[in-house]
């Protein structure tokens, strides 16, 4: 009774430790705030970026090039940010290992130069193999300002296809005032644990814990907390 009783306590505190890894957080972004990298201000607050400059770190210029911003607006992370805009449309992109069938979603912050063109600033976000979403942020009924810029939070998601991803976003918006970016982040949500659940049909959820106290009432209910991600938590409380 000893030897099976120190089995499942261990059993128990795997399943803890196994949860708790897949739940971590994964940033793969590399500079997301646009703080780090070679910034040489053009006397009124700002960098413009041809395509295929590597000043900023981690980061792939593309398109007509973009306007790397200091001091013309206040950002919403950090002291810099993006207009994605230079004198056309530009775009950044970054590729980061992902893996394969797990769901990612990107945050980031939206805003649009409000000093000229007011009106709609629209962007596209994809990544490899996921879709392609349009974000528009509209100058003119937010009536931002280069001191108070409104941003806004937005979310894009996709399900990884492949081992490397890159992520990309795109302004659609024609002139020299474009979509203002900032704070991208990426995380990679918990998926099902298969060892888990295995473990929980073969005696193991009499035993085991969500990680937060609770325990469970019969295999199902281990299941479920396994094949949700945590998000279903033990039915039995403390």
């Amino acid at each position: 009774m000893m030897r099976r009783s120190l089995a499942a306590a261990a059993l128990g505190v795997t399943a803890a430790i196994a949860l708790g890894g897949a739940a971590l957080a994964f940033t793969p972004t590399i500079n997301g705030s646009f703080e780090n990298g070679t910034y040489a201000d053009n006397g009124a607050g700002f960098d413009t970026l041809p395509a295929a400059s590597t000043a900023l770190t981690g980061w792939t210029v593309g398109g007509s090039g973009i306007d790397w911003i200091g001091t013309l607006w206040t950002a919403a992370d950090g002291t810099k940010s993006l207009d994605l805009n230079a004198a056309a449309p530009g775009s950044i992109s970054q590729t980061f290992a992902t893996t394969i069938g797990r769901t990612y979603v990107v945050t980031f912050a939206l805003s649009g130069n409000p000093q000229g063109d007011l009106g709609a600033k629209t962007l596209n976000v994809s990544a490899t193999g996921g879709p392609t979403t349009s974000y528009t942020f509209n100058t003119s009924t937010a009536a931002n300002t280069v001191t108070n810029m409104k941003w806004t939070s937005q979310s894009y998601s996709f399900v990884a296809t492949s081992a490397s991803t890159t992520l990309t976003f795109t302004s659609t918006t024609a002139g020299a005032y474009g979509p203002a970016l900032d704070n991208v982040v990426v995380t990679e949500k918990a998926g099902p644990n298969r060892a888990m659940m295995s473990a929980c049909k073969h005696g193991g959820w009499k035993a085991m814990t969500d990680g937060h106290g609770h325990h469970f009432k019969n295999q199902g209910d281990c299941v479920s907390f396994y094949a949700t991600g945590g998000r279903n938590l033990g039915s039995r409380t403390p």
